[in-house]
């Protein structure tokens, strides 16, 4: 680079410069917009880049950085989204893969968008389509394309739609194995080139449905064999590895386990609700809400409570908690907002990345 300002040095501070910084930095010189635009340098800036969660509140988007030395959020990112913020209200569903967002609209449409580039797309409505129906984003190697999975639900059957960005338009997939079963969650969680959902029937008729965004293959997978009482679980990434957090309501108690390799789980966390609730609030009854592991491997929850004083108006009677459980040292530290929590609703994850993703608006 220089004499006085090593590559590698170089590379560790444009690293920790935001998407706009770096779209400025190309413009300095040839040398730089090399190093930038090199797939090491993206890389490398992926592994940085804390994950941030996006939030509805009052009627738009915000991001909040729950990994700052700050555990006070003080000013949320407020997300200006390119459409009328009408299209969107808190039934609205947010998909995320490498640094664009799929948002899903009230006209049963869904719009693909880079919230730093603010490029967008909308992708049009497949067909028959309800607010139950499950989704999935994500990209797939082998065709180095992004796709959007949707599953319709015709009578007696359930087919996945993909929409491949490469082509600009849907297809239809072989019929589900399984069009009968329900779904923890609408959105798939995206590992590999993989797609996730938790399905069941019951508490106890539980499995992981598992789409293959190359082969547009089926595959049935087994969630941990624990005791009954599992009401609520979620799935996640931690270390490249996908890992499912369940909440055991009579136990009061939240477990992580993480799958392997050779398809067995292992559980490495396990948490009871009394760690986080201070004896005075439990009165009020928590449940968890959501849950997601952040870059540094932590793991992020949001609780809300419910008081059965009616002296009080119906918005104090709500409580909502957050807390990051770091997984080093065992330790819970409580995340705070300088307005009130109420009326936050957590909707995902979102990580800016230098990943071209051109091909999608194109």
């Amino acid at each position: 680079m220089s004499e006085f300002l090593p590559e590698v040095l170089a590379v560790e501070i444009l690293a920790r410069l935001s998407i706009k910084d770096l779209s400025r930095c190309r413009c300095v010189c040839k040398t730089w917009r090399s190093l930038i635009n090199h797939r090491g340098f993206a890389e490398r800036y992926l592994d940085i880049s804390p994950v941030r969660f996006v939030s509805f509140y009052d009627k738009g988007f915000y991001l909040l950085d729950v990994e700052g030395k700050n555990l006070v959020i003080q000013n949320p990112q407020k997300l200006e989204l390119p459409l009328d913020e009408s299209m969107i209200d808190e039934s609205t569903c947010v998909l995320h893969c490498h640094g664009t967002l799929c948002v899903t609209l009230k006209n049963y449409t869904s719009i693909v968008w880079n919230p730093y580039s603010n490029q967008f797309k909308i992708v049009p409505n497949p067909g028959i389509y309800r607010d139950s129906n499950i989704l999935g984003f994500g990209y797939d190697p082998v065709s180095n394309d992004y796709k959007l999975v949707t599953f319709i639900d015709p009578i007696g059957s359930s087919t996945a739609q993909i929409f491949e960005f490469r082509t600009g338009s849907w297809r239809e997939c072989v019929p589900s194995p399984y069009p009968d079963w329900h779904y923890r969650e609408r959105i798939g969680t995206f590992l590999d080139q993989y797609l996730y959902w938790i399905a069941y029937r019951s508490n106890v008729d539980r499995f992981i449905l598992c789409f293959n965004l190359s082969t547009y293959e089926y595959q049935k997978l087994a969630l941990p064999v624990y005791k009954e009482g599992v009401t609520c679980s979620w799935l996640g990434v931690t270390k490249k590895n996908l890992c499912v957090i369940e909440y055991v309501t009579c136990e009061k108690e939240i477990r992580v386990s993480v799958m392997d390799k050779t398809g067995s789980w292992n559980k490495i966390i396990s948490l009871s609700m009394l760690d986080f609730i201070d004896v005075q609030d439990r009165k009020c009854d928590y449940q968890v809400e959501f849950v997601s592991f952040t870059k540094n491997n932590d793991l992020f929850l949001t609780f809300t409570g419910y008081s059965d004083d009616f002296e009080t108006g119906a918005e104090d009677r709500e409580k909502k908690k957050m807390f990051l459980y770091k997984t080093v040292d065992n330790t819970i530290k409580q995340v705070r907002l300088c307005n009130s929590l109420p009326g936050f609703q957590f909707l995902g994850e979102y990580v800016e990345t230098l990943v071209i993703v051109d091909r999608i608006f194109i």
